[in-house]
């Protein structure tokens, strides 16, 4: 069994500022986009069913092949395989929103993942683990149970304000992009305490260790383009996909090794989440720029970045019946 004297929590107010942040992240989010949008997602099942799949069965199959072709000490693939069946990450909404891929689907990804995660992840650990070590590993359910409870009220919250000020989407969607920056800053600023020597490792660990972030996205956008979803469903599937919840992985993966291990389990999602931002970034400027989004193609890259296009639900009878 993998487990010692974990200590992933981290400091107190570094959780609870991490906590509220991520939460002011997904509410604005949310806020971002008409809530009949959110509810068709919720109704018209084929996106989310696609990101489920492609998050909790796609993507950690690409973590656990990475790991066996380019073979890593045990810490590395639990740590991996912990990260890669993660739940979305609130910043993959960040990205959708930045680039005007389909925000509703992401935060109708990002919930259902959530939840999903609660009996996605203990079984795609168990099952991986178990394939390679017959081993297993013991989860902090005090932090899957927070991130559920966090991220279901800050999407209801957002919908509520944006449903009740319309007109007021743009601010909140700067307010929502204004506390990802700021999270982004407090992860790398919590990552900069450890002492894990991460250039140390030999290129191969890296390449393990970053690949299922590029394959996983290709992947999913592949699977979303093939059951018939418009490019701005489909790059936000993709996205969701490959982003996860690096600090909730990190988080557990801390609670499952002894402390002379954790240095080891935290280089893992920090370099994951730099795969994250270099492999999404230049993917949604790249969807921006083929018209992959809600925004049009030939818009100026600047604005169409700081511009919100998120499309409104259509307000005709028959539509109305629809949501």
């Amino acid at each position: 069994m993998f487990h010692g004297g974990g200590h992933g929590g981290g400091e107190p107010p570094l959780a609870v500022l991490s906590n509220l942040l991520l939460f002011l992240l997904i509410c604005g989010m949310a806020g971002s986009c008409d809530a009949r949008l959110f509810m068709q997602q919720i109704k018209k099942p084929k996106g989310i069913a696609a990101a489920l799949f492609s998050q909790f069965v796609v993507l950690p199959a690409v973590g656990f092949t990475s790991m066996m072709l380019l073979p890593q000490p045990a810490v590395t693939v639990v740590t991996l395989l912990i990260v890669t069946t993660s739940p979305g990450g609130g910043f993959s909404g960040w990205w959708c929103s930045l680039c005007n891929a389909d925000l509703a689907l992401s935060v109708a990804m990002t919930t259902a993942s959530t939840f999903a995660c609660l009996v996605a992840l203990p079984f795609n650990i168990w099952l991986y683990v178990t394939l390679v070590y017959g081993r297993s590993v013991v989860l902090d359910w005090g932090v899957l149970l927070t991130a559920v409870v966090n991220v279901v009220i800050a999407v209801g919250f957002g919908l509520w304000i944006g449903a009740r000020m319309p007109a007021r989407r743009g601010t909140i969607n700067a307010i929502g992009q204004a506390a990802g920056v700021l999270l982004m800053v407090l992860g790398f600023f919590a990552s900069s305490a450890s002492h894990d020597p991460i250039w140390d490792n030999p290129p191969s660990w890296f390449v393990a260790v970053c690949s299922p972030c590029l394959i996983g996205l290709v992947i999913a956008l592949l699977l979303a383009r093939s059951i018939g979803l418009p490019p701005p469903e489909a790059t936000a599937v993709a996205i969701e996909c490959c982003y996860q919840n690096t600090g909730l992985g990190l988080t557990i993966a801390l609670s499952a090794f002894p402390p002379e291990d954790t240095g080891k389990a935290a280089g893992v999602p920090l370099v994951y989440g730099v795969a994250e931002i270099a492999v999404i970034g230049t993917f949604a400027l790249l969807a921006s720029r083929l018209g992959w989004t809600h925004a049009p193609k030939d818009e100026p890259l600047l604005k169409a970045l700081a511009g919100n296009y998120q499309p409104s639900a259509p307000t005709d009878a028959r539509a109305m019946q629809l949501t």
